[in-house]
């Protein structure tokens, strides 16, 4: 098989991959105020927007920016979820569901034992 058409061999961090897609997007946020108030100066100096709008023009800016923040929040679970399933990995549940079966099964065998010893 050619170099290009081997698969990559890095390895799935779902939990990573969501600490960096919210870090980037947290970045975007901040970067859209910074760019937002920028913006809002360079229209006060020319005249186009007073003082008094530059708040209400940039609290809309801020609250698009985190509505949008929080659609990529949704976004990067959702796609994590997916990639968590299609990986084969057990999920927090399924590993919780099994460790209660194997504390039953620990019992019944701790029973089962008891109950051969007294038999003897």
């Amino acid at each position: 098989m050619s170099d290009d058409k081997k698969k990559s061999t890095v390895p799935l961090d779902p939990a990573g991959a969501m600490e960096s897609a919210f870090l980037l997007g947290i970045g975007m946020l901040e970067m859209g105020r910074e760019k937002s108030q920028a913006l809002a100066n360079d229209l006060i100096e020319r005249g186009k927007l007073s003082q008094s709008d530059v708040k209400k023009v940039t609290d809309k800016v801020s609250e698009i920016a985190e509505e949008q923040q929080e659609t990529l929040r949704k976004t990067v679970v959702q796609e994590t979820d997916k990639a968590i399933k299609t990986s084969g990995l057990a999920t927090k549940d399924e590993v919780a569901e099994l460790k209660e079966q194997i504390a039953e099964l620990k019992e019944m065998l701790a029973a089962a034992t008891k109950t051969d010893e007294a038999a003897k």
